[in-house]
């Protein structure tokens, strides 16, 4: 049964973006050397949510192929699907991977977009037992990423 946040939902906005989660997870914020700032909101258990806001603007297809290879150099039982969708309202290239770790199936699901002054690259991740009730959540999260006006 999906978990239902609809009544706790925090707004963030920073960096140029907004979105909302729920106020029940952790939220952290971190930047990196080149200036990209990663916030990601853990839940409870081993899933998270993450979003990498990438100043240098790569194209969504370099993001993808980069974090695909870096996947597929870890775990080489990988499966690849690409899907259709959008992020921040705009296409987005995305692509959900699948592996198993300590004997666990593992689901990621990459979503990248440019926009204007930055690209992003949604990631969230989980395993099978974990994701039948939070990935729902997720997607509302990765669903309610919008572009805002840059203040930082």
């Amino acid at each position: 049964m999906p978990l239902d946040v609809s009544g706790c939902l925090n707004d963030y906005e920073a960096h140029g973006i907004r979105f909302q989660y729920p106020d029940i997870w952790e939220i952290q914020e971190e930047s990196d050397t080149d200036g990209d700032v990663v916030i990601t909101v853990l839940t409870e258990g081993t899933c998270f949510w993450t979003i990498r806001v990438l100043n240098s603007r790569p194209s969504p297809l370099e993001i993808m192929n980069s974090c695909v290879a870096a996947f597929r150099e870890e775990y080489e039982d990988l499966d690849e699907y690409s899907e259709s969708g959008v992020l921040a309202g705009l296409p987005a290239t995305i692509r959900l991977l699948e592996f198993s770790c300590l004997e666990l199936i593992n689901t990621v699901s990459l979503s990248c977009v440019r926009a204007g002054e930055f690209s992003l690259l949604v990631w969230w991740q989980g395993t099978d037992h974990e994701l039948g009730e939070i990935r729902p959540v997720f997607e509302k999260i990765s669903g309610s990423v919008r572009i805002a006006r840059r203040q930082d």
